[in-house]
């Protein structure tokens, strides 16, 4: 390995990301939030890649922002089965050239920082998205999180039917985007995300605790 290539692995590793710390009475109107997607070889955190990564502002007074504060390709590494390009469409071919997951990182965590992070069924997107970290020995805080689909299922949307699409057409809200990109699906979650939280501040519970308090009342 080359000197250069030593440095900059070491200088990935030293990359991480604040994570949010505020207080539970913190309004939505004020929170930092950024919704997120990840597209990948399949299913398994544990086992499977990422191929995309999509990050996508929601700005104070709850906007979304017009473009995606992130929109990346990601080399897996792996063989990508024909199951998950006939999902996202994203082949070995489309990502000649692509930085891996190490290279991506910075940018990634950048992103990241100082967020509460959205998105629909997040915990899988953070749980490969840490996989991917402690592979490549890089430093991982897993960020506080907002998960669509479960605040959709407190406002009792039927568990069966919580497909973004799905949702987001019982809300009156044409979906932006396409569906199956990670920039696409990130907008979806954000765009949703932010139909359920106006609901939450008109009851009262528009903040950052009234915003748990809703996703545990969901489980029961």
């Amino acid at each position: 390995m080359i000197i250069a290539d030593m440095l900059a692995r070491l200088a990935r590793r030293g990359v991480s990301h604040a994570v949010w710390s505020g207080g539970i009475h913190t309004p939505l109107e004020r929170l930092p939030m950024v919704a997120i997607d990840c597209e990948t070889t399949g299913l398994d955190p544990h086992r499977d890649r990422i191929v995309s990564f999509a990050a996508i502002r929601i700005d104070p007074g709850l906007h979304v922002a017009a473009h995606a504060a992130l929109d990346l390709l990601i080399d897996p590494g792996i063989d990508i089965p024909s199951r998950a390009v006939a999902v996202h469409g994203i082949d070995r071919e489309q990502l000649g050239g692509a930085p891996s997951f190490a290279d991506a990182f910075p940018r990634i965590a950048a992103s990241l920082a100082g967020a509460v992070v959205v998105g629909h069924h997040v915990g899988f997107d953070l749980a490969i998205l840490g996989r991917e970290a402690a592979r490549a020995r890089l430093p991982w805080r897993e960020p506080p999180s907002f998960d669509t689909a479960n605040l959709a299922a407190a406002f009792g949307h039927r568990t069966d039917h919580l497909d973004l699409d799905v949702v987001l057409a019982h809300l009156g809200i044409e979906p932006k985007g396409q569906r199956h990109s990670a920039a696409g699906d990130a907008r979806r979650a954000a765009d949703l995300f932010v139909a359920l939280a106006h609901r939450l501040v008109g009851q009262g519970r528009g903040t950052f605790g009234g915003t748990i308090a809703a996703h545990r009342s969901s489980r029961r």
